[in-house]
């Protein structure tokens, strides 16, 4: 006969992108969904990342949003609440280093249309930011 052998998990750490942990209650676990935006995430993510123009987008929005200094960036990750993003921004004296960055929506995307509206808006906001504080605007 073949014997199985039995888990039971009294605490469990979740570790975030920042390393930062945190204890969560196993019995507070429950069934996901996917992402209303995941059968369009990778279209999407190459889309933005092939057009120069929206990763330089990415990159206004590293200073006006994260007072980053990014000399590049590329898009991770999208989800209804926001997306994640890699950029190579300065860090101490002239060095660039690739970091990557969480950048959430006021409110959530409820589809792909929406995504892009609101990635456009927040690209739009960020350039009339970066012209007042240059004296462009």
């Amino acid at each position: 006969s073949i014997i199985f052998p039995v888990l039971f998990f009294s605490s469990c750490t979740f570790i975030d992108g920042n390393n930062g942990s945190h204890e969560v209650n196993p019995d507070e676990f429950g069934t996901t969904k996917p992402d209303r935006l995941s059968p369009f995430a990778a279209k999407l993510i190459d889309g933005i990342n092939q057009s120069e123009i929206r990763r330089r987008a990415l990159v206004v929005l590293c200073f006006a949003l994260l007072n980053e200094n990014a000399k590049d960036a590329y898009m991770l990750s999208v989800d209804h609440k926001g997306f994640d993003m890699l950029a190579k921004v300065l860090s101490g004296g002239a060095e660039y280093q690739w970091k990557e960055f969480r950048i959430t929506f006021e409110e959530e995307a409820e589809d792909v249309e929406l995504f892009c509206t609101k990635l456009v808006q927040m690209e739009e906001a960020a350039l009339d930011k970066v012209k007042s504080c240059s004296g462009l605007g």
